[in-house]
């Protein structure tokens, strides 16, 4: 298992049609990035075989199993077998499985199944020896309460000690234009990943995703411009705090890097990307 570092550097990529693409970018980069790729609903792990092997040389690997709109679809064997089929066929390649993502939002389904889901992939990755991480729903200020947890009540009902302070990283997922457009401050960050950490105290913090839920429009790059900059530009004083953001819809954004101007935001974001002030 090769070395991380302190800093990732996340984009996102639910497409991999033109793996030439990613992986062309991937080199043009300031820093060498993470790639989150979505494993989507259906597809075998095989199939992402050649992608994986490509883009891997140029970039770590965050491998999500599931994305949460499919959460529902799987039953807990499902998941199980869906996990143990990835892990068999990609373990050597992937530096990060997520195994749950976006864990606490109201359409995931029955808090209690999402729970086991997420608690049996987890075995599966820890038992294999690779890093595992969890994906929460940021939802301050938005939360469909009473039927939607916010991150730190799901923790708390949800997640097991044993995955609590056995899991390597812990993210959030934050979409503005989802949440009454609210762009919550550094020290509003701050307090929060404080507390993730209390509750996770062995795994690393950071942003597993943001964006737009649709891919940018012209009338919408000053908005996304603004985003980026913001969010990777955030210093957060927490412990293990490693950055990352993940922004979604790299592949429909930001590729080819040629002549998409938002890669070049991108791109200058990790430039500046600041140190942790967390220890």
């Amino acid at each position: 298992m090769r070395d991380l570092p302190d800093l990732l550097y996340g984009v996102t990529v639910d497409d991999i049609s033109d793996v030439v693409n990613i992986v062309n970018s991937s080199t043009h980069l300031s820093h060498m990035p993470t790639t989150r790729i979505v494993f989507d609903y259906g597809r075998s792990a095989s199939s992402y075989s050649s992608a994986v092997y490509s883009i891997q040389p140029v970039s770590y690997i965050m491998g999500e199993l599931v994305d949460s709109s499919d959460m529902i679809r799987y039953t807990l064997q499902q998941y199980h077998d869906r996990a143990a089929q990835y892990l068999s066929a990609l373990g050597s390649k992937i530096d990060i499985w997520e195994v749950g993502n976006e864990v606490n939002g109201n359409w995931t389904g029955n808090y209690s199944d999402v729970g086991a889901k997420i608690y049996d992939a987890w075995r599966q990755v820890h038992a294999a020896r690779k890093r595992g991480a969890l994906t929460l729903w940021y939802d301050a200020g938005c939360g469909n309460r009473p039927s939607e947890l916010d991150p730190i009540a799901f923790t708390n009902q949800y997640v097991p000690d044993d995955m609590r302070n056995g899991i390597d990283y812990v993210l959030v997922s934050y979409y503005e234009t989802q949440c009454n457009n609210i762009r919550p401050s550094a020290a509003t960050l701050t307090t929060f990943f404080n507390e993730l950490h209390t509750l996770y105290p062995n795994a690393k913090l950071g942003f597993g995703e943001i964006g737009f839920p649709h891919p940018v429009t012209s009338s919408k790059f000053g908005a996304a411009q603004s985003m980026i900059n913001y969010y990777y530009g955030l210093i957060i004083s927490a412990p293990r705090y490693i950055g990352g953001y993940f922004w979604w819809h790299y592949y429909e954004d930001m590729l080819p890097h040629t002549n998409k101007p938002l890669w070049r935001t991108l791109n200058a974001a990790f430039v500046s990307m600041p140190l942790s002030k967390g220890k």
